[in-house]
């Protein structure tokens, strides 16, 4: 008990708390248009760039909000983020047709973007070399943990309060988990009154300030390209399943919302699953043979190519 309330395991699971609302927060209009799309009188082209256009102003902001932490530090970008997407995710309570809906979806994008590489660097500082695979796929595995419950639970809210209620009831969640991350967290884990010095032994800067050494950006880029790539068809996968999967199975086999909501629910826990899985499988390849780079491809690999099996007879 006393190991699992240390400060470094609770930033991690503050971090795994905000991985799971923000994907709640940002995908639950995939089950809500079931309800908004026949009130609006939307088609269905225009419910999906509903769900596109959160992307937008969330790739630009996924590089400011990195630069923004880098400059001001995790706790204020995370704080502010958070207050943007919990007070975005009200607002769209509020909307009264197409283009509101559109307005708060791009609010939504900026503090949803500025989350997630702030998130990452609050992981650099808080969490020892050797777990960062761990840390890594356990926060992801909660986004899709976020994911596999947001369809059925949104639902069930939506049975009580409706569609507008489902996003005030969310957004006060949202508004909850900003004010506990800014109370908590530090910015250097040195400057934490709860951090034992033997948790400060394994973390990468021993709590030490960081400096800002130049950035050597062909190199940079050179290392990161790949990675950019890999996320890019990750995306367009996961998008894919995020946004459409509800209408499919309710257009697709006359569902109701409640059962459409469910099926999609089950698609995204496997996800959540697999999330978790890959993260412990690759850090303990690394451990054992030592190469980092064979340990993160392999399991990417397997993933892709699994996928590609999967889905293409869909």
């Amino acid at each position: 008990m006393q190991r699992a309330m240390k400060a470094t395991n609770v930033v991690l699971i503050l971090l795994c708390a905000m991985y799971f609302i923000s994907y709640i927060v940002r995908q639950s209009i995939s089950t809500q248009m079931l309800e908004i799309r026949p009130e609006f009188g939307l088609s269905t082209t225009q419910a999906l760039f509903v769900f596109s256009v959160f992307g937008y102003p969330y790739l630009i902001f996924q590089i400011i909000g990195g630069l923004t932490a880098d400059r001001f530090g995790a706790p204020k970008t995370l704080f502010i983020s958070g207050l943007v997407w919990a007070g975005a995710t009200i607002l769209t309570g509020f909307a009264t047709g197409f283009v509101t809906l559109i307005m708060f979806r791009v609010l939504m994008g900026f503090g949803v973007g500025a989350t997630l590489p702030t998130a990452t660097r609050a992981m650099q500082q808080w969490v020892e070399a050797r777990k960062r695979g761990f840390a890594q796929g356990v926060t992801h595995s909660f986004s899709r943990l976020g994911n596999a419950l947001a369809p059925a639970a949104v639902a069930l809210i939506m049975f009580y309060v409706g569609w507008r209620g489902a996003f005030y009831v969310i957004g006060v969640i949202g508004f909850l988990w900003v004010i506990v991350w800014f109370w908590y967290f530090r910015d250097d884990p040195k400057d934490h009154p709860s951090i034992t010095q033997e948790e400060l032994d394994k973390l990468p800067l021993k709590g030490a300030k960081a400096t800002r050494p130049a950035i050597p950006w062909g190199p940079l880029i050179s290392r990161m390209w790949p990675v950019t790539l890999t996320y890019f068809c990750y995306g367009w996968c996961l998008w894919l399943y995020l946004s459409f999967l509800p209408l499919f199975f309710r257009d697709t086999f006359s569902l109701t919302t409640q059962d459409a909501a469910n099926f999609s629910s089950l698609v995204y826990f496997v996800g959540a699953i697999g999330n978790t899985v890959g993260g412990v499988i690759s850090d303990s390849m690394f451990h054992k043979g030592g190469n980092v780079r064979f340990a993160r491809l392999s399991v990417t690999f397997i993933g892709f190519v699994g996928a590609l099996l999967w889905l293409a007879p869909v």
